[in-house]
């Protein structure tokens, strides 16, 4: 695995029932084979912590769909096993419909350094590269006072990357659930349900156009993107039960 990895690519996003989801998968089978870790349709489990201001900053800009965004979260396969499991420091931006994610491998026992301290670690590796990229994850910490461990957000994954394309990629996330109380791996995966039970993430990363086989089954089964973020729907709903308690009590 490489110590650092950057992604600019464009991605489509749709929410499907379990009848959509099998009918992709089985039309997208001639084209696209399924990653390692998802041979037979097996997941793999995805842990998010997102990070942000105390007033929601990010989120809050991110859901008024601006031209630009950027997100910061700590990602992990598995609940880290002490300081020294790999985690991945990500910043994720978006301008317009591109997206561009930066990504640093690091020890756990570094990134809770870096989140304590808001500044560089001591890195096992060292690479300039590497150093570069933590350098502006420290810097985001600078230029929003306050940042913090949010959200955290874990979901089950199938992945599928195409055959003569491995640039193509298809992902379908279930199982999402969030969690706002204790926002760290130390506690678990449990925590609110984002979407009702049946019901699938579709993620289509490109680095370009859509190849057109996809895009005719898609027209032609009336399988449509939808703009949808996992942080920003949990934020939405936060939101939403917040002001539904405020009118509660005003109400008793």
């Amino acid at each position: 695995m490489a110590a650092i990895s950057v992604f600019k690519r464009y991605e489509k996003k749709f929410l499907l029932d379990t009848f959509q989801y099998r009918k992709v998968v089985d039309f997208v089978n001639d084209y696209m084979v399924f990653d390692k870790y998802c041979v037979g349709e097996q997941v793999y489990g995805l842990l998010n912590i997102y990070f942000d201001t105390p007033d929601n900053l990010l989120i809050g800009r991110s859901t008024d769909k601006p031209l630009y965004k950027e997100k910061l979260r700590l990602r992990s396969y598995f609940p880290p096993e002490n300081k020294d499991s790999k985690v991945f420091f990500e910043i994720k931006q978006k301008y317009k419909e591109c997206v561009t994610k930066r990504r640093v491998v690091m020890r756990y026992g570094e990134a809770l350094e870096l989140i304590d301290t808001h500044k560089m670690p001591h890195l096992a590796d060292d690479s300039y590269i590497n150093v570069q990229v933590t350098k502006e994850i420290c810097a985001m910490f600078e230029r929003y006072q306050g940042l913090a461990p949010s959200v955290f957000i874990a979901y089950d994954r199938i992945a599928m990357f195409g055959k003569d394309n491995p640039e193509l990629r298809v992902t379908f996330d279930r199982n999402i659930r969030t969690r706002r109380k204790n926002p760290t791996f130390d506690f678990g995966t449990d925590g609110e349900q984002l979407l009702p039970e049946g019901k699938y993430l579709m993620e289509i990363k490109i680095p370009n156009a859509m190849p057109l086989w996809l895009a005719r089954f898609l027209s032609e089964n009336r399988i449509f993107s939808t703009s949808f973020s996992k942080y920003g729907k949990e934020y939405e709903y936060m939101v939403t039960n917040n002001q539904n308690n405020i009118t509660k009590l005003t109400e008793d």
